[in-house]
């Protein structure tokens, strides 16, 4: 058997493995491979993303012309096809769907995905020229997943039935009869057929982490080509055109971002492939040897913007800090945020609770105080309206629950709510007599429940609950509701619904007791990850809504006349709007991401 070992250009040996049986972890890779070199590059296509937590890569074409990138926007994997000379992207897609697995056609013509959606499950192509989606495998009963399409029309896939995974192929023709190529494929993500058809790569996933190997197809030899590796959630293995290299993006054992590997198919040592500190979510391997980088770009502030309009401030002020889902102390003298360190390696994120004072004109005094610092997530925590308790969403037990904290930090949370894990709990909002707690929670174990809205007493004196929560009648509603705030007299609660059918989002009110919501403004939008809030008369409503794509920014509707206006404007997207105690103020987060395709100029590996 051969043995490989590992060496650092111009440096001593630093490791030894085993071509078959064993494999090289990608820190010691890193640590192996090759000097990193400061390469200018061309940027293929630039997306503005809408998303608070998912990120997935825009996906070049063999030749580099064009980039397609999929959005989850309103309860839709939206498709959206760039033009790489003119930088004009177009969105393909407007049905509802679940694409995802995006890839495209050997020869670039088609845009390749598999659809997770139950009545059209199933591979699709897409013609980014007409926008026609085909479906060309149906797998009846069977679910599939990570689809390519080979250049004779073979689709490959993994396919599940029950408790078996195979790796499978689909003949060309209308057909498309299936064959089983390996039958044991159980911990297979991401299976990719080499160039020559004769190797099928995949990563191979237990206990969070993951390897990357190969399987001869027609021996079944097996070699594993590095070890403990972190996958983002969109996970993808790539060959080179001519078989020698494998691509991925993937965190070693000690990243705290994900970067791009290049994997030598003869052992040699993996070649980093980085950019400017950012996550790397996909590596593309081009026609003409370029290697593309799909890089997440994000910056995430508190910023505040008087009620009339205009262009929000940052308060926070600083690059290594990001922040979000603001909330105001009762005096109006204290901004509260969630305060947290982008990194996609470390999902689910530690959040913690930040405060920053304001002094008499409202300007930021001080520094960033953490008030409230839990292992998991610390969200959307609201002062009570007496100013002793905070009331926040909390992951401390394996479940979305909300939960009750003395602000001087004298006590442990109180837990008010027990949904139990799978459950996806909302930011809470008290009533304005800090008796009663409303918040919106969706999923298991709550049977048959896309999202409602929920209120729990609570005793102001001992913070916890009283009883039980109760969720709130909608009588007529159909759709997931999102987000709850109490009126400024406490008889209403306002909520976002989203439509089950078209995915737009639909601002509501309803008695805080229940009954027939008020449809107050519908519009096409992203996901707002928030509540709509109430002006301190409780004539209007601030809201975020994007259209669908782009940034957020925050508007307001007069709920007497439907009336609506844009209250923030600037680069960055604002969303999250909540009103300072006296009305004049409104504290929002401000948001800029994207996702940046970007080709090295020369074969990853030639020079870095």
């Amino acid at each position: 058997m051969k043995t490989w070992r590992c060496r650092t250009l111009g440096g001593p040996r630093c490791g030894r493995f085993r071509l078959v049986l064993a494999a090289v972890p990608l820190l010691t890779a890193a640590a192996c491979g090759s000097d990193i070199t400061e390469v200018s590059d061309i940027v293929l296509a630039r997306h503005v993303h809408t998303d608070l937590y998912d990120a997935y890569p825009g996906i070049p074409s063999p030749d580099g012309d064009r980039v397609v990138f999929a959005d989850y926007a309103a309860d839709k994997r939206s498709l959206t096809v760039y033009d790489v000379a003119t930088g004009v992207g177009r969105a393909m897609t407007g049905t509802l769907g679940g694409r995802t697995r995006v890839t495209w056609s050997p020869d670039g013509s088609h845009v390749v995905y598999v659809d997770r959606q139950p009545d059209r499950h199933g591979v699709w192509t897409l013609d980014p020229t007409t926008g026609r989606e085909s479906r060309i495998v149906d797998p009846g009963d069977a679910r599939i997943d990570y689809p390519r399409l080979r250049p004779d029309g073979t689709v490959t896939a993994l396919r599940y039935a029950g408790a078996d995974t195979a790796w499978v192929a689909y003949a060309p023709g209308p057909d498309r009869a299936m064959s089983v190529v390996v039958d044991r494929a159980g911990g297979w993500v991401a299976a990719v057929q080499s160039p020559d058809g004769r190797t099928v790569a995949y990563l191979r996933s237990a206990g969070g982490r993951s390897d990357l190997a190969v399987t001869e197809i027609a021996t079944g030899e097996t070699r594993t080509l590095a070890t403990d590796l972190q996958l983002g959630w969109d996970r993808r293995v790539e060959w080179s055109s001519t078989g020698d290299a494998l691509h991925l993006a993937a965190a070693g054992i000690h990243d705290s971002l994900f970067v791009g590997w290049r994997v030598p198919m003869d052992g040699g040592p993996a070649v980093r492939l980085e950019r400017s500190g950012r996550d790397v979510l996909a590596v593309t391997p081009l026609n003409d040897g370029r290697v593309a980088l799909s890089v997440y770009l994000t910056r995430t502030t508190v910023g505040l913007v008087p009620v009339t309009g205009g262009e929000p401030t940052d308060v926070i002020r600083s690059d290594s800090t990001s922040a979000f889902l603001p909330s105001w102390h009762p005096s109006g003298g204290s901004l509260g945020f969630i305060t947290f360190s982008w990194r996609r390696v470390r999902m689910p994120i530690d959040f913690d609770l930040g405060v920053l004072d304001l002094d008499a004109a409202g300007a930021p005094s001080g520094a960033i105080r953490t008030l409230l610092s839990e292992e998991g997530e610390d969200y959307g925590a609201a002062w009570s309206p007496d100013g002793r308790w905070l009331a926040f969403h909390g992951h401390l037990e394996q479940s979305d629950d909300i939960w009750v904290v003395p602000v001087d930090g004298s006590e442990q949370p109180i837990r008010l709510t027990w949904f139990g894990p799978g459950a996806d709990t909302g930011e809470p909002d008290w009533s304005p007599d800090g008796r009663a707690v409303a918040f919106s929670s969706h999923g298991p174990p709550l049977e048959g429940n896309p999202g409602s809205v929920y209120t729990v007493a609570v005793d102001p004196v001992t913070g916890s609950a009283v009883a039980d929560p109760v969720r709130v009648p909608l009588d007529g509603f159909q759709g997931f509701a999102m987000g709850a705030r109490f009126s400024p007299d406490g008889e209403r609660l306002a909520f976002y619904g989203r439509s089950l059918e078209d995915g737009r989002v639909t601002v509501y009110t309803v008695a805080a007791a229940g009954g027939i919501p008020t449809a107050v403004v519908s519009f096409a939008n992203g996901e707002p990850y928030s509540a709509p809030e109430w002006s301190a008369d409780g004539a209007s409503l601030f809201y975020s809504r994007n259209g669908g794509s782009g940034p957020f920014q925050v508007w307001r509707v007069d709920i007497a006349t439907g009336a609506t206006e844009q209250v923030t404007t600037g680069v960055p997207g604002a969303l999250h709007p909540a009103a300072s105690p006296d009305g004049r103020t409104l504290a929002v987060t401000m948001r800029e991401a994207a996702i940046e395709v970007v080709a090295l100029p020369t074969r990853a590996g030639d020079h870095l």
